[in-house]
């Protein structure tokens, strides 16, 4: 049937890149470390989460990658790493909570290393996209003038590979060649009873299995680290902003847009606060209250984490003018090329095409006759002899 068809299909795409090994032998539950698949976590609120973190931060990248700045701004690199790290997010807990439980009866302690590793790569990458900008906005706004040579394209994106690649180390890479408990853990406990501890040894955390104890601990120490030290950039890039009285003119315009963007970042942050922070104490917990039953109270966390996920998009659009006007231009060409009647007029020209013509033309014409004028000014005023001196030349003469 086609259940069967998936899974063997899942099956051989998984043991292919090696992580899911095991789970070739699905069909062995008595083995020990194949355990049942129990891991849903409510079909119909994790297909509508994943759903919308999915195609929200989906649509992110896409209107940064498709309207790009003609200048390169480092804010959008980071708000394209956050929404990758938060589209991702969307894919794991699609896959935990909907789709492993259809097509997968069994799975092994490894394929759990793997998805609870890249979900915790990815929740550390988005908060460390959070840090990034915090760091980036206290730059432009406290270091205006050294902004660029502060800035620039290669310190940003070694930034952002090392963002992606040191929490996939810690959590996937390690955890996967060695640093973890399969060989303390036998799924036949499990398989008997999901709440009875089946990982033994004071280094197994009984809350995510089958990794160590050091590694929930350290991720979550690191969480908590990052969200203090984002907060504190916050608050004082908005209190010195905030305070500046002597802005007059052009300072003061900007002042006002770095203003709104400072909220907006605030308010990303405070859904990062409010619903990763429950998560990273409950790890940081957990180390030292080594218990099974804190299990189900991180799969209650994980599923609030992704709350934050959802509402970032939406943020984002409404918040930020170039995303919101760019989103609208897509919207509109999107809907002109799918039906282009719609927006003809009698004579079958599309409307707003013309205008726009109209101002590319003035626009593009503009800057030639903007430089002859300049060229123009500059030779009347190098060849213009000033007052004094034609004054000083009759007295000589």
């Amino acid at each position: 049937d086609l259940r069967s068809f998936v899974n063997k299909i899942v099956v051989y795409i998984l043991h292919v890149f090696f992580i899911f090994k095991d789970l070739k032998h699905s069909n062995l539950t008595g083995s020990t470390n194949v355990c049942v698949n129990t891991e849903s976590w409510g079909k119909a609120i994790t297909a509508i989460a994943g759903t919308l973190i999915v195609l929200g931060n989906f649509l992110v990248v896409v209107v940064l990658m498709r309207l790009p700045a003609r200048r390169f701004r480092p804010l959008h690199w980071f708000i394209v790493q956050l929404a990758v790290a938060d589209f991702f997010v969307g894919l794991i807990v699609l896959w935990i909570g909907t789709f492993s439980s259809l097509f997968l009866d069994t799975v092994s302690l490894m394929s759990g290393i793997a998805t609870y590793g890249v979900l915790a790569a990815a929740t550390s990458t988005s908060t460390l996209g959070v840090l990034f900008i915090a760091v980036d906005r206290h730059f432009y706004i406290l270091r205006h003038r050294r902004y660029k040579q502060i800035m620039t394209r290669l310190r940003v994106g070694t930034a952002i590979v090392v963002a992606c690649v040191v929490p996939a180390t810690f959590f996937v890479v390690v955890p996967a060649f060695g640093w973890n408990c399969i060989q303390s853990c036998d799924c036949r406990l499990y398989n008997i009873d999901q709440n009875r501890r089946y990982c033994f040894g004071s280094h197994c955390s009984q809350m995510m299995t089958p990794f160590r104890g050091e590694t929930v601990l350290g991720g979550g120490i690191c969480l908590l680290l990052l969200l203090v030290v984002s907060v504190s950039v916050y608050v004082k890039i908005f209190v010195q902003v905030r305070f500046l009285t002597k802005t007059t003119g052009r300072q003061r315009n900007r002042r006002n847009s770095e203003m709104q963007m400072i909220k907006t970042m605030l308010i990303v942050l405070s859904g990062f606060v409010f619903t990763t922070g429950p998560l990273a104490i409950l790890c940081v917990v957990s180390y030292f209250h080594n218990v099974r039953e804190l299990h189900n109270t991180m799969r209650i966390l994980v599923v609030i984490s992704t709350i934050n996920s959802i509402l970032n998009p939406i943020f984002y659009f409404w918040r930020i003018p170039d995303l919101n006007s760019n989103l609208r231009i897509m919207i509109r060409d999107s809907l002109i090329f799918c039906c282009p009647s719609c927006f003809a007029d009698d004579n079958g020209v599309l409307r707003g095409r013309k205008k726009l013509s109209s101002v590319k033309l003035k626009t593009s014409s503009n800057p030639r006759r903007q430089n002859v004028r300049q060229s123009e000014s500059s030779l009347s005023l190098q060849f213009k002899m000033p007052d004094r001196e034609i004054t000083r030349s009759r007295d000589n003469n």
